[in-house]
């Protein structure tokens, strides 16, 4: 892999990540509506929108999403996306260390195995 896309997959999945703990962040301002049915989905929908961590992550996620339809254009699909599991581990390490939540022995587990899995099937890329 080129620097250039090494550097459009660090920059995604950097932003990805960022993205997800606002949205996290986000939900927990949240306040429940008071509507019943349909109208109540509305309402959280609007709600969420108006909160800035929210509408922060979703203008970072279409500036991820750009960047990794750049970086699909340079590399092969099959490197491509056993790379981008990289960014389950990152937001476990993000959840524990930014959002401190308990991560338990089985979780950073998994966490070994995806690594593992991205160095077999992403190889010598």
């Amino acid at each position: 892999m080129d620097f250039k896309s090494l550097m459009l997959f660090m920059s995604a999945i950097t932003l990805e990540v960022v993205a997800t703990v606002l949205f996290k962040k986000g939900t927990g301002r949240l306040a429940n509506s008071i509507r019943k049915g349909w109208l109540s989905h509305l309402d959280n929908i609007i709600n969420a929108l108006r909160t800035k961590e929210i509408a922060l992550g979703i203008f970072l996620y279409t500036i991820e999403y750009v960047l990794w339809i750049a970086f699909l254009a340079s590399v092969d699909i099959s490197k491509a996306f056993p790379l981008s599991s990289v960014q389950i581990v990152l937001i476990l390490l993000a959840s524990r260390f930014i959002l401190k939540e308990h991560i338990n022995g089985y979780r950073w587990l998994g966490a070994t195995f995806i690594v593992l899995g991205i160095y077999l099937v992403g190889g010598n890329i």
